[in-house]
């Protein structure tokens, strides 16, 4: 005799419609996620090349400004030591790690 009971199995009961936007819910997060990536390493870029632009006018400002017509072959006396541009790259680094912390919290 057999029962009437419904036999467990582990076969997987559900319908295909509810797999079906699963997939396409993890698919949409996913390029979501990429194109976020893709954002943010093309903002990183655009970023470091404005910090490099930015050094680079710096770097002629002070040429410019250690040949003067008033040194007249002098050295100046604003001549920065390697070890004191060091310090103001790594504080430029900082303040722009903040500020990149500070858009992500945004």
């Amino acid at each position: 005799e057999r029962c009437k009971r419904k036999r467990l199995t582990l076969t997987p009961h559900y319908d295909p419609r509810v797999e079906e936007i699963v997939v396409n819910e993890v698919l949409s997060a996913f390029n979501l996620f990429e194109e976020e990536l893709v954002k943010a390493e093309e903002e990183e870029k655009r970023r470091k090349e404005e910090e490099e632009k930015k050094e680079q006018e710096e770097k002629l400002k002070l040429l410019s400004l250690n040949k003067s017509p008033e040194d007249k072959g002098q050295t100046s006396a604003y001549e920065h030591d390697p070890l004191l541009l060091l310090l103001q790259e790594q504080l430029a680094a900082q303040k722009a790690e903040q500020e990149q912390i500070k858009e992500d919290v945004k």
